[in-house]
């Protein structure tokens, strides 16, 4: 007998709940992790999770690489 889980593992966001916390369609984050882009997830009890701290360090990435929010980017202050 398999057991899926109800709700996801402490640190953790079910698929459906990382959309919303990413806000981004559900379909958008399954194409993503058949190309293998967007945040790293994983399986648990046959339900794709996500890190809360995996999901952060991932927009703090894409925050970083936008030329128009990079602060090492931005012009100096005169």
């Amino acid at each position: 007998m398999t057991h899926t889980p109800k709700k996801a593992p402490p640190g953790c966001l079910l698929l459906e709940d990382a959309a919303d916390y990413l806000g981004y369609e559900v379909s958008t984050l399954r194409k993503w992790r058949l190309k293998r882009r967007g945040p790293a997830s994983f399986k648990a009890g046959g339900k794709v999770v996500y890190r809360i701290a995996v999901m952060d360090a991932w927009l703090a990435a894409q925050e970083a690489a936008d030329p128009h929010t990079a602060a090492q980017l931005q012009p100096v202050a005169a």
